[in-house]
Parts: C-alpha cells; structure tokens; sequence
C-alpha cells in the first residue's frame, strides 16, 4: 500500500514538473493600456489613469469616467455612456454624447477646457472584461480661449465599479 501511494505521489509530482512552465506567455500578447493627445503640437501621455463605470442618473444609464495623469497633474477628465458608438463631444450627460475636458492647471476655470465640438469613437467598451478602446479629437474652452485637442487614444484594461 505504501509503495502505491508512493508512485501515485511521484507521478503527480512529475506531471506537475512538466505541466509547468517559467514562461507567463500564454501564446497572446498583453495590450498595453494608453491615454495620450496632442494639444498645441506637444503629444501628453498619461503615466496613471482610471475608469470608473456607474451608473449615471442625469443621462439615465451607464456611464464611464476616464481621468488621466501625467507626473500626478490631472490633464484629462472624460464622460461617456459605457457602450460603443460615436459621440459628440459637448457639455452635457445622455446617451447620446460626451463631455471631454483637457486640464493644463489646477486654476478653474481658466486651466480646464471643456469640450465644445469634436468626436469620441469607442470601438471596444467591455465591461466584463474591463477593456475600453477609443480615439477621439475635440475643441475645449475655458470660457475665453480655445485649446485643439487631437490624435487622441484610449485604451484601458481595468475598470473600477461604483
């Protein structure tokens, strides 16, 4: 009985030995998560961002928030509803638009341009597997001066849950 309990032990621990592998590559690649735009020339990339899904009672469903970072200063804040499709970019929570603002300062209103016109494409808004993809361009104004917002690009593969 001791011997057989003994083989038994050696065979599981041989299949264990090669069943496994140092190597974490699972044949796929893992996408790298990215927020960058380029605004009067200069392209800013986020080194820390978020994305919040909630459920947003003004626009009457779900709704992600994006806010980016670069060096700990916010310099993008994004609102839209959590689905693929095309919106324009304005100063209102539906189902329908997104609200967009680049931030280059802590002085408000003056550092916080809110979008006025331009587009956000979400081609990818997968809320079970956490990943969000989307480009987007957009004119923000601090209620004097307009900023251009463009070559803007999304992509995040973890969503917090409010």
């Amino acid at each position: 009985m001791k011997k057989n309990i003994f083989k038994i032990g050696l065979v599981m621990l041989t299949i264990g030995f090669f069943s496994c592998s140092n190597d974490d590559n699972d044949g796929g690649s893992t996408a790298q998560e990215e927020l960058s735009l380029t605004v009067d020339g200069t392209q800013i990339s986020a080194d820390e961002f978020e994305a919040v899904l909630y459920t947003n009672a003004v626009a009457g469903g779900r709704y992600i928030d994006v806010y980016g970072s670069k060096n700990g200063n916010e310099f993008a804040e994004f609102h839209f509803p959590a689905k693929t499709g095309s919106f324009p970019a304005q100063q209102s929570f539906n189902m329908a638009s997104c609200w967009l603002t680049y931030e280059n300062g802590v002085n408000y209103p003056d550092n916080y341009f809110h979008s006025t016109s331009g587009t956000l494409t979400v081609t990818v808004c997968d809320t079970v597997a956490n990943k969000i993809e989307a480009t987007f361009n957009f004119t923000g104004n601090n209620l004097s001066v307009d900023k251009v917002i463009t070559d803007g690009k999304l992509k995040i593969n973890s969503i917090t849950r409010q």
